[in-house]
């Protein structure tokens, strides 16, 4: 009677791998020089490709010439910029504009910098830091709430455009 054949994997004893045998061998090592640069390169080229191909087969059509006479364009913000048009509307008034604007983003972003000292929590799975996930949620969804209410307000709105 033969034995059973066995599976390569059976043959090779796998290693349980703990903190003490981790770090016995060191990683292999690669050059920046010239194996990331070519690589850098060649994405590079491929979507410098794919832009100038775009671009020819989907040409941009042109409008008339900016008419610095005219008083019945109102100028629009481009899409990015959507949220922050919308907190014109909550922060009406010349004061107001400069705090809702400049004061409001740049506590923002302040808040951002200091996130590594306001959370030291060690663990990254999101259930076990509940804070600061209902904080960035609530962020998330104040920024989009405001670019939905200024693409509603401004695709209601019935002023002129540079295009007619």
């Amino acid at each position: 009677m033969q034995a059973p054949e066995r599976d390569e994997r059976d043959l090779v004893e796998e290693e349980e791998i703990t903190e003490e045998n981790v770090f016995d061998e060191a990683d292999e090592t690669h050059g920046f020089f010239p194996n990331q640069v070519l690589a850098d390169l060649v994405v590079s080229a491929v979507l410098l490709a794919l832009i100038v191909a775009l671009s020819w087969a989907i040409p941009v059509p042109l409008t008339e010439p900016a008419d610095f006479s005219t008083t019945d364009y109102v100028p629009r913000p481009e899409w990015f910029f959507f949220f922050l048009d919308q907190w014109l509307i909550f922060f009406p008034g010349a004061v107001l504009i400069s705090f809702g604007n400049v004061v409001v983003p740049g506590l923002f972003v302040l808040l951002l910098f200091a996130i590594p000292w306001l959370d030291r929590e060690p663990v990254y799975s999101p259930a076990k830091r509940p804070v600061v996930v209902v904080i960035s949620f609530l962020v998330i969804l104040v920024v989009v709430l405001n670019l939905f209410l200024a693409l509603a307000r401004i695709a209601v709105f019935t002023g002129g455009t540079p295009a007619g």
